[in-house]
């Protein structure tokens, strides 16, 4: 997980998803992030469940900075599981 731009003072983080789509069975799809791991959602959408996760990330993001704390980022980041499939998300704090 890199910060890749911060112009006009607007940090955007890119933030690597792995996502799990449900069997043909049903359920829901969940997302965690390669490089925060305890970073998770869940929805009855891909959409609706990166939704969910950006908003959660930028909490777990904004939680660190504003105690002035450095991000624990995972190093080396998560891969994908079984049945897990890679997204890429730009976050705009």
């Amino acid at each position: 997980m890199f910060k890749i731009s911060a112009a006009a003072d607007v940090p955007v983080f890119n933030c690597h998803v792995l996502l799990h789509r449900p069997t043909e069975g049903g359920g829901k799809f969940s997302a965690r992030c390669a490089a925060a791991p305890e970073v998770t959602a869940e929805g009855n959408t891909e959409r609706e469940t990166l939704q969910s996760l950006v908003i959660r990330f930028k909490y777990f993001i904004e939680q660190h900075r504003s105690q002035g704390q450095a991000i624990p980022w995972q190093d080396p980041e998560l891969l994908p599981g079984e049945g897990e499939v890679e997204r890429w998300v730009s976050v705009h704090l």
